[in-house]
């Protein structure tokens, strides 16, 4: 049986050991759950696909709690994206960036486009600068499923198909980030999520 562990300083232990070492990882963030694990290792990737049963050009986003673990993959970073990628707290908002050169070629969406949220959620963020990595974070249901802000939504071929799963033990926010991207300096929603985009809109100015 793979292990379950609580949002605890030992699940924060387990889960980052098991990211370091190039595993997968069932985990609860901001918004719901995900699945994930180090976004440099192409198996890890290959592996939570197969999880899900998702196409290989639906891209996968990363979760930081630091810009700077991921700066060399972003292109064409604008002052706009600067006042959302600064805000504090940090949003539930996903950023998508023209991605440079250096970005691993499956991290890169059909378009050309990187996303990447820094996420405000603290067990996230202990396991991420534990595992001294940032974090693959796509939600742990199945293609065209619901995101499962429970434990027990989770199916279970996902959650047996993982190496270390965590529950945190109550619900979650249960609503997926929004995503958007820059035209310029204008903002394109590309999915409403947990942050209006007038809210977004407005802290850009």
């Amino acid at each position: 049986r793979v292990p379950v562990f609580g949002a605890d300083g030992e699940g924060i232990r387990e889960a980052a050991d098991v990211v370091a070492s190039g595993g997968v990882v069932l985990y609860p963030t901001e918004t719901v759950y995900g699945l994930g694990g180090d976004p440099h290792e192409v198996v890890v990737m290959e592996r939570i696909r197969r999880l899900k049963g998702r196409d290989a050009d639906k891209p996968v986003l990363v979760l930081t709690d630091d810009w700077a673990r991921v700066v060399a993959w972003l292109d064409g970073v604008s002052e706009a994206h600067r006042r959302l990628m600064t805000h504090e707290p940090p949003l539930p908002v996903t950023l998508l960036f023209d991605a440079a050169s250096a970005t691993p070629p499956w991290l890169v969406g059909p378009d050309g486009w990187v996303g990447v949220r820094r996420t405000s959620d603290l067990f996230c963020r202990a396991v991420i600068g534990r595992a001294d990595c940032a974090l693959l974070s796509t939600s742990a249901n199945e293609a065209g499923g619901t995101a499962p802000h429970q434990f027990d939504d989770v199916p279970s071929a996902i959650r047996e198909g993982v190496d270390c799963a965590i529950d945190a033990g109550q619900p979650l926010a249960g609503t997926p980030s929004t995503v958007i991207r820059f035209d310029g300096e204008d903002l394109v929603a590309i999915r409403e999520g947990a942050v209006h985009v007038k809210t977004l809109r407005e802290i850009i100015g």
